[in-house]
């Protein structure tokens, strides 16, 4: 199955994020690619009670805090991300691939305070 780039639906998250979400046919999985300029979210966390996510590094660097510890990331690098993890990201030219599973889906996905 070939998806296109034209194919994907954008979605501008925040002024820090676009979203490119890919139409997989999976009821496992699913994937989008993100660029990240500045923080995201904007204030506090984020919270995925069901779905687990990778972040791959196609290009660029940033940091990620995942339940109160900072991991910078770079270009190749994988952070997986365990459901229920508080996180956020920041990011300078970031652009990083993101499959979930199972497909990440809004009702799942909370933000809230640090």
């Amino acid at each position: 199955m070939l998806i296109k780039k034209e194919d994907s639906k954008e979605k501008k998250n925040a002024e820090s994020c676009i979203v490119w979400e890919y139409p997989l046919e999976s009821k496992n999985l699913k994937f989008a690619i993100a660029k990240i300029d500045g923080r995201y979210p904007e204030e506090g966390a984020s919270i995925n009670e069901i779905c687990e996510m990778i972040y791959y590094v196609i290009d660029g660097f940033g940091i990620i805090d995942c339940d109160g510890k900072s991991y910078e990331i770079k270009k190749g690098d994988l952070f997986f991300i365990k459901p229920k993890s508080k996180y956020w990201i920041s990011g300078k030219n970031l652009l990083i691939a993101i499959p979930t599973s199972p497909p990440w889906y809004p009702e799942q996905y909370k933000q809230v305070k640090e």
